[in-house]
Parts: C-alpha cells; sequence; structure tokens
C-alpha cells in the first residue's frame, strides 16, 4: 500500500456503506491520481453523492478504509480533512449576503482582509457574479445560486474539490462556460 499512497491522493479500500442491513456501496476500491478529476457517472440512487460525502467525512463508512495523502481518514472529522464541496442543493446561509456566503469559512480561518477580498473578488470574476455582493440569496435565481456555491468552494483553495451536480442549476449556456471555467481552475 506504502507505494500506492505516494501515486494516489485518494485511495478507498474495500469500503463498504450501509445503513442497517441496507448496503448501498460494498467493496468499493477506488485509487485517484493527484491532480486527477474523476467523474462518476450512474443512475440515481447508485452511490454517487454517498461516496463524496464519505470522502468528506459526511457519511460514516461502515467497513473498509479511505486513504486520503497516505493516511486513513475515516475518524478524521470533516472540518480536518480541507475538503471544498458544492451540494446539488446549495446550501447556503440565507440571512447572509453573496459576499458573506462566499467568505464565511475564509473568516472562519481568520485569514487576512486583503488575501479573503482577493480570493473572493477572483471567484466572482470567475463566476459572473460581480454586483451581486449584497444581495440576498432569497434574490438570486437557481443559478445564480449554484455559482455561489460554487465561489464559496473555490475560494478556500483546498486540495479536494468536490462537486455534486454543481451544474445542475444552470442553462445551457452558462453550463457550458462554467465547465470551462472549473476545467481551468482544475488545471492552475
Amino acid at each position: 500500500m506504502d507505494n500506492l499512497q505516494n501515486d494516489y491522493s485518494i485511495i478507498f479500500s474495500h469500503v463498504q456503506k450501509a445503513y442497517c442491513s441496507n448496503v448501498v456501496i460494498n467493496d468499493l476500491n477506488l485509487n485517484i491520481r493527484k491532480g486527477e478529476r474523476l467523474i462518476l457517472l450512474g443512475p440515481s440512487g447508485c452511490g454517487k453523492t454517498t461516496t463524496l460525502r464519505m470522502i468528506a467525512g459526511f457519511e460514516e463508512i461502515t467497513k473498509g478504509e479511505l486513504y486520503m495523502d497516505g493516511r486513513v481518514v475515516n475518524d478524521i472529522a470533516p472540518g480536518e480533512r480541507n475538503i471544498a464541496m458544492v451540494f446539488q442543493s446549495y446550501a447556503l446561509f440565507p440571512h447572509l449576503s453573496v459576499w458573506d456566503n462566499i467568505t464565511f469559512g475564509l473568516q472562519l480561518q481568520k485569514l487576512p482582509q486583503a488575501e479573503m477580498e482577493k480570493r473572493a473578488r477572483m471567484a466572482m470574476e470567475i463566476l459572473h457574479l460581480e454586483g451581486y455582493e449584497n444581495k440576498k440569496t432569497h434574490e438570486l435565481s437557481g443559478g445564480q445560486k449554484q455559482r455561489v456555491a460554487l465561489c464559496r468552494a473555490l475560494v478556500k483553495q483546498s486540495p479536494y474539490f468536490l462537486l455534486d451536480e454543481p451544474l445542475s442549476n444552470l442553462d445551457a449556456k452558462l453550463r457550458q462556460k462554467a465547465r470551462t471555467e472549473l476545467v481551468k481552475i482544475h488545471e492552475m
């Protein structure tokens, strides 16, 4: 396993996820290389979101081991995994402005104001959200909310960027542009 850990950033080793007697993921063995972009495809209910949630630490692993950068993370709290995740349901704070939603995690990290501003401005430019800083999320369309969620993940500058159907609420033109931008971001 040691040689594998040098080449791979995430390793699922015989991972199982079950809810009581209902096994939803059985014996998952998957190696994801450092810098690799992986897309999980499959029908609704096949375990794509559950797999992402196990990486993020939001779902406990029933059996097997999940390695990230060479260490088993089965019992590591989500906040200690340094992961940025975009949920299909946005997970935005409705009482906060767009700006505060985007910078919320950075404020918790107590990043210097100049660094927060730089990261937020860059992400908002990439996802065409300039001018929306002071709007509340309930004033936004579904596509705009999804872009705010993408911005919030992007500013974290995490080595792990998990996306759970992040473009599903965007119109076709914006979806294509966002795909192109996500590929560029990945290649940075």
